[in-house]
């Protein structure tokens, strides 16, 4: 009798710790799911407001080409600052493209 008894406790035991092994496995599970809605997030509410500073900086531009007499794009530009183009993704990609290519002329011999 008493090696049934301890073959019911052992199989008792060995429920238990499959069933916190689950438990243990779902609760890390969750938790890497809402660390990497987290961190998509983040990204999402960074490169929108990237995107908004892109936008507002090309109206800025529009709107000193449109509304001041005689500017250029190198005077509105030099108003919005030295560091506004620099600071956007998109135009350090630019620079990056535009720093091996060549200079071209449009003068027609």
């Amino acid at each position: 009798m008493s090696i049934h008894t301890a073959a019911i406790a052992d199989s008792a035991t060995q429920q238990q710790r499959s069933r916190m092994f689950w438990m243990v496995l779902g609760a890390l599970a969750a938790g890497q799911l809402i660390a990497f809605w987290l961190l998509c997030s983040h990204q999402v509410r960074v490169a929108e407001a990237r995107q908004n500073e892109m936008t507002v900086q090309q109206m800025a531009l529009a709107d000193c080409l449109q509304f001041i007499p005689g500017s250029t794009i190198a005077s509105c530009g030099s108003r919005l600052g030295p560091n506004a183009a620099r600071n956007t993704q998109a135009s350090a990609s630019v620079n990056r493209a535009v720093a091996g290519a060549q200079p071209v002329g449009f003068s027609y011999r």
